[in-house]
């Protein structure tokens, strides 16, 4: 069966492949001379090895995130009020929010690929720990007077906003992004924009119980990550401050009043409200925004100069976005160091070569419309990538070698006839084998209910029947009959065709000796291949013209009733550019509409969401233009990383106008806040 055969190609060809790695690796081999080799097995293999999730390389990323948040959030000098605990638990939490994730995107049946298991988990990772550290750094940034247990509704009141809108925004690129043409991408796109789901929902549902433990901790004075261990020195109490009316009557000060005091704990927040507090807090990126960079940025001529460099960047990358090209090479989807990456980049280097075929399907009837079928052939002369013999014109295909096939037959027949040795009712026994097979076409009338006709047979050459006509038609009436006798009879053609005729012929072998005249008759076609050969191809553009050419062939015939389409690698892999710049336009639209919407219905601030969707389309623009400073070309996957870039600029431009908005006071004041509140963890995320 088809699978057992499929089984035994793929294991041949990583046989040949394996047994040319031997030959070369071999003395007998000149150095001065490489080979590779290359087939679509081990090509699989590589890619399907690269596309299992590895373990490894997991926990060891995991592992380097849980050192950097410790180290992050640890404060040598002071280990109460250190956050390492609650950081590694938001970690930890997060990556159990992602393995989650990727179950739930298994049962809903959404493919797992290269990008789902090498570059999901990470991501969704990266995204979920900046908006812990937002939250870790609302937490601690609490001044010492507000009540325990209203810290942890503090900290979401501040933050949760923040995060709720960056979450939902980076998840409505990720959906955006989806709306592009490319099923590998897409896939990548919706499992990211699940896992971050799932991301929001630990971060504002769990994580703030994670931060009530830690508050505990802290009021009690316990030491960060060492919390079984009591405090060595006792806590001093905290002194209520008393009712003025208390301490004041008629004019006097109450002796007793001084002695209501409470023995509860003091909270270790309180000891460091004031300006020395640690000093790590005192080198932190909070106070030099507060005390340096707010100050500096406000500055008159800053300002001037930024929005005039601002000006300029536009201009040079709107003028970069214009010399962005379009590429992809197939050796950006193989990894180095492998004897396939090494075949396709010499292939593409010295060759271009492809093979390509066109296909014709559906209800078509191939033996009234023979000569539509040669037109539409004939007409892939006029692409000039298309390999031609000789004489300027293209191989034949399948009708044509058929066609040849049954001339031959005709011409052998004819001079049987001629000769005597076969008349309308039989043949001699010195007859030829070609003649007799002749005959027994020639009676063929393509009826089920009378299959033989003998009157058929005539020696008149000329006017009589014939197996094909003078114009170079093969016999309507008794085609698929043919057919069976052809695909049998004649297998080096039919093979060499590669018409891969749907369906199959059915088999017929003709004996010399077998006088039953009846030739089974084949199932009409819905699927066959013309293959051509193409050469020149060693950019995109020219794949591109290529690509156009052929479909504009194949939309005029499909107007006349062929129903066809290209395949083969060059419109696998580049037709996505035909059509790419629109959709990355469509998904950059609707990525910035859906920030635009969400911040203008969160924020309540029309003006705040006209800003932020104009700093995320700069932010693309700039993207494009540094693409074409560095010579990045534009394909499918820079194109899902331009949607994606909206989502991530969001991070720094929402927390930034929420900080603001939020804030009270002057422009100036209110603008130094949102900073100092946004830099520490925006940097750190």
């Amino acid at each position: 069966n088809q699978e057992k055969a499929a089984a035994i190609l793929d294991a041949w060809q990583r046989k040949f492949a394996a047994e040319v790695r031997k030959m070369t690796q071999s003395e007998a081999v000149s150095s001065s001379y490489s080979f590779y080799p290359f087939s679509t097995s081990t090509l699989n293999d590589i890619l399907g090895k690269f596309s299992e999730l590895s373990l490894k390389n997991i926990i060891l990323g995991y592992m380097f995130m849980l050192i950097y948040v410790a180290v992050t959030l640890m404060q040598w000098r002071d280990p109460v009020r250190s956050q390492a605990g609650v950081g590694i638990a938001g970690v930890l939490l997060l990556s159990i929010s992602v393995a989650a994730g990727l179950g739930f995107c298994a049962l809903l049946g959404i493919p797992f690929n290269a990008s789902s298991t090498q570059i999901v988990p990470f991501l969704a990772l990266g995204l979920g720990v900046q908006d812990m550290f937002l939250l870790t750094h609302t937490y601690v940034e609490q001044s010492g007077d507000v009540p325990r247990e209203e810290r942890t509704g503090l900290v979401l009141k501040k933050s949760g906003l923040s995060v709720l809108l960056a979450s939902l925004c980076n998840v409505m690129a990720f959906l955006a992004a989806a709306l592009l043409p490319i099923p590998a991408l897409r896939v990548f796109s919706l499992q990211a924009a699940i896992l971050l789901l799932f991301n929001l929902g630990s971060m504002l549902l769990v994580f703030p119980a994670m931060i009530s433990l830690d508050l505990r901790r802290r009021s009690a004075a316990r030491a960060d990550l060492l919390c079984c261990l009591m405090p060595e020195n006792p806590l001093p109490t905290r002194v209520k401050k008393v009712n003025e009316r208390n301490r004041t009557r008629g004019g006097k000060n109450d002796k007793n009043a001084w002695k209501d005091t409470s023995r509860q704990p003091l909270d270790p927040d309180v000891a460091h409200d004031e300006a020395n507090k640690t000093c790590c807090l005192s080198l932190s990126l909070t106070k030099w925004a507060r005390n340096h960079y707010a100050p500096f940025i406000m500055r008159p001529s800053v300002k001037v100069t930024s929005m005039l460099a601002l000006i300029a960047v536009i201009i040079a990358s709107i003028w970069g976005a214009t010399k962005v090209k379009d590429g992809l090479d197939l050796t950006d989807i193989v990894p180095e160091n492998t004897d396939e990456y090494e075949f396709l980049y010499r292939q593409e280097k010295y060759f271009g070569f492809y093979s390509m075929y066109a296909v014709t399907q559906g209800d078509f009837e191939y033996p009234t419309n023979q000569k539509l079928l040669y037109e539409y052939h004939d007409q892939f002369v006029r692409i000039p990538n298309i390999i031609k013999n000789d004489n300027g014109g293209l191989t034949k295909f399948w009708l044509s070698l058929f066609r040849d096939w049954l001339l031959d037959l005709q011409a052998a027949f004819d001079k049987e006839v001629a000769s005597g040795c076969i008349t309308q009712e039989y043949w001699c026994k010195n007859a030829s084998d070609e003649a007799i097979l002749g005959y027994k076409l020639m009676v063929q009338t393509g009826h089920v209910d009378n299959p033989i006709d003998k009157s058929l047979v005539s020696s008149d050459t000329k006017n009589g029947h014939r197996l094909v006509d003078k114009d170079g038609i093969i016999n309507p009436k008794a085609f698929y009959n043919y057919l069976s006798a052809w695909a049998t009879n004649d297998p080096l053609a039919y093979g060499a065709s590669q018409g891969n005729l749907k369906p199959q012929p059915k088999r017929w072998t003709h004996l010399p000796t077998d006088v039953d005249l009846k030739i089974p008759k084949s199932s009409p076609l819905i699927y066959t291949q013309l293959p051509f050969y193409l050469a020149g191809l060693s950019d995109t553009e020219s794949i591109k013209n290529l690509i156009m050419q052929v479909r504009d062939l194949c939309i005029k015939f499909e107007a006349k009733g062929l129903s066809n389409f290209p395949s083969g690698i060059p419109f696998l892999f580049w037709e996505q550019y035909l059509y790419l710049r629109t959709s990355l336009l469509l998904a950059l639209a609707c990525a910035l509409a859906a920030v635009f919407v969400a911040v203008m219905v969160l924020l309540l601030n029309v003006w705040a969401a006209v800003l932020v969707t104009l700093a995320l389309a700069t932010l693309v623009l700039q993207l494009l233009g540094m693409m074409a400073v560095l010579g990045v070309k534009l394909s499918a996957v820079p194109a899902v990383l331009l949607v994606l870039a909206i989502g991530r600029g969001v991070h720094f431009t929402v927390h930034l106008s929420l900080g603001f908005v939020t804030s009270i006071g002057c422009k100036r004041r209110r603008a130094s806040l949102a900073l100092e509140s946004v830099l520490a963890p925006v940097l750190h995320g």
